[in-house]
């Protein structure tokens, strides 16, 4: 394996599962004051940070936070490469497309050498379309690779009409070796308002069940780039 140079409405029970599908869209589309406060040290149990557990899932586990108004979750879980690998998959925005259902476009609008800035909008059922910009960052602590992301107004593209611009999504990856460095413990937690009319106690509901569709698509995207044709250097992107 080559060496990796950079670190990285009617009826409200079916509009909740409608809901909770675009949930997850939002989710996996996936980053300093403010990423420490987002950040749960991923050796510390979210359990002690205001969370609890709702959920274990395809190896996944899921926690959502006690009295966020929003939606705020976290989870945990092995995949199966390496730590530089699952952050290369994680920071090709551009390779979302295919893999996030209804992620309709995905741009980088500009990039430097630990930071990018990513617009992406969601075509979605029901509900109007949702887009935002992103800041993404991303650094080493130790043994351990984080991505931070986190809605920003500085770049992005003007809003459209019959689209709502999300104003607050933040969260934050963390990949740490296992297994001599051929596998990786990820923890994922994401805070995200979707706005508009929909309501928030609505947004909130299930939203925790889709979060193991989040690691799903990782492990897609990290598959294609553990082919030989479609490795991404780091520092490339």
């Amino acid at each position: 394996m080559r060496a990796h140079s950079r670190l990285f409405v009617r009826n409200e029970q079916s509009l909740g599962r409608r809901t909770a599908a675009i949930t997850a869209l939002a989710l996996a589309l996936l980053a300093a004051g403010s990423a420490r406060a987002q950040r749960i040290p991923i050796g510390l149990d979210p359990t002690t940070h205001g969370f609890e557990k709702i959920a274990v899932t395809n190896g996944v586990t899921v926690y959502k936070h006690r009295t966020s108004e929003i939606i705020r979750l976290a989870a945990d879980a092995r995949i199966g490469a390496p730590p530089e690998v699952v952050g290369d998959a994680l920071l090709d925005y551009r390779g979302q497309i295919g893999v996030i259902k209804r992620l309709s476009e995905s741009r980088v609008l500009a990039k430097g050498k630990d930071w990018m800035r990513v617009y992406q909008r969601l075509n979605l059922p029901v509900i109007d379309d949702r887009d935002y910009t992103l800041a993404v960052r991303w650094w080493r602590e130790k043994e351990v690779l984080v991505i931070h992301f986190k809605t920003t107004t500085l770049g992005a593209p003007a809003e459209q009409k019959g689209v709502v611009r999300v104003s607050y999504h933040e969260g934050s990856w963390q990949l740490r070796p296992l297994e001599g460095g051929r596998a990786t413990f990820a923890r994922f937690t994401t805070t995200i308002d979707m706005g508009g009319l929909l309501p928030k106690w609505l947004a909130r509901s299930g939203s925790g069940k889709e979060v193991p569709k989040v690691f799903a698509s990782v492990n897609t995207m990290v598959e294609r780039l553990m082919k030989p044709s479609g490795r991404v250097a780091w520092s490339s992107k």
